[in-house]
């Protein structure tokens, strides 16, 4: 009987000790990992001797890309987090609309970059309305703002001038593009177009001299349609007098002539003429 006991605390002894001994092995495999995980994320182990541009760049300085991408040389292949250098890089790097970063055992680092591509130059109406505060516009309708050399600065100078909201940018850019295209058709060019501080679109045209158009905040392709129809034809050759134009009117528009003088009688008849034929159409569509 006494026996039997002994051998019962025996085996609740060894139960117990080997139970501690799992716990010490699992311990120290645990503290062992911690310490190698730890020695692998030191910035100054298995460090990055390259960093590669896999595609070519138009616009992006490279010394202000390398500037931000110093850092990553200074850290190590477990310790660079690479959701926090492409986040660096959207944010310091104007020109940078997307960018994927992927690492290279042992010591290499590779960036694709995509540049914004701008097609305007744009200027915000709920600022100062600066010239000198000018930013650009990509083919998606996002705005940025880059430093610009001076090569830069004259080339982007060239491009049509579109104003209004940030949150309204994108809509700017797509009607801006439907009545550039629709203007082509009086040989003219677009010099600035968008929408000013109180909402209302309007449009400065090339011409001997600029040519101003107010279209109001509705129905606004309809109206440059009928200023289009007007001066299509025969009376295209009068654009040039004309210095501005306010199409907001439900039924036609006002023009304010350079030169009253020159409304010769040819004009006149003209511009009554083609008043009579859309009054008729408006006529038979009511009909």
């Amino acid at each position: 009987m006494g026996n039997s006991g002994d051998e019962k605390s025996e085996v609740s002894t060894s139960k117990v000790l080997t139970r501690l001994l799992l716990l010490i092995i699992l311990m120290g495999l645990l503290s062992s990992t911690w310490l190698f995980v730890s020695w692998l994320n030191k910035p100054g182990n298995f460090p990055f001797t390259k960093v590669e541009l896999i595609n070519q760049l138009g616009n992006q300085k490279s010394n202000e890309l390398q500037n931000v991408t110093a850092k990553a040389l200074n850290g190590g292949f477990f310790s660079l987090n690479v959701g926090e250098l492409r986040a660096e890089l959207l944010t310091k790097l104007p020109w940078v609309k997307s960018v994927s970063v992927r690492k290279v055992w042992p010591n290499k680092l590779l960036l694709k970059i995509i540049e914004h591509k701008p097609v305007a130059r744009w200027l915000s109406v709920e600022a100062n309305n600066n010239l000198n505060d000018t930013q650009l516009l990509s083919q998606y309708g996002i705005v940025f703002n880059p430093v610009l050399t001076d090569k830069q600065k004259q080339q982007f100078a060239k491009m049509t001038l579109l104003t209004g909201t940030h949150s309204h940018a994108e809509d700017i850019l797509k009607n801006c593009v439907n009545m550039i295209k629709k203007l082509k058709q009086l040989g003219l060019g677009v010099k600035q177009c968008g929408m000013n501080k109180r909402r209302s679109w309007m449009l400065k045209l090339f011409l001997d001299n600029d040519l101003d158009l107010q279209l109001g905040k509705e129905n606004i392709m309809q109206q440059l349609e009928r200023f289009i129809d007007v001066f299509s034809g025969q009376l295209n050759q009068y654009l040039s007098s004309v210095e501005s134009a306010d199409l907001r009117y439900s039924n036609g528009f006002s023009v304010k002539w350079r030169a009253v003088d020159s409304l010769d009688t040819g004009l006149k008849q003209s511009l009554q003429k083609k008043a009579l034929n859309n009054k008729s159409r408006e006529q038979n569509r009511n009909k």
